[in-house]
């Protein structure tokens, strides 16, 4: 995308998002959303090979795991008790 064509989808973004009543995001707040939804070829390109490796885990048999035993790893991992 040029560069004057980012300006541009930024500009519609941040209009569209204040329009909406999130007038209180930051210029930083926005940018970042701006870039969620416009990956680099790079980022683009991981986040497909991400996806077709946990498909083809998924068709070898992988389940992956139990919601729960997720939450309480990352609740331990980053000290949030279970009352958060």
């Amino acid at each position: 995308m040029a560069t004057q064509q980012q300006i541009d989808s930024f500009y519609e973004l941040a209009t569209r998002q204040i329009r909406a009543g999130h007038g209180d995001l930051s210029l930083a707040e926005l940018f970042d959303l701006w870039q969620v939804q416009h990956p680099s070829a790079r980022e683009l390109a991981e986040s497909v090979a991400a996806v077709k490796s946990a498909l083809s885990d998924m068709e070898q048999g992988d389940t992956g795991r139990h919601i729960d035993e997720f939450v309480d790893d990352m609740r331990t991992r980053y000290g949030i008790s279970s009352d958060e």
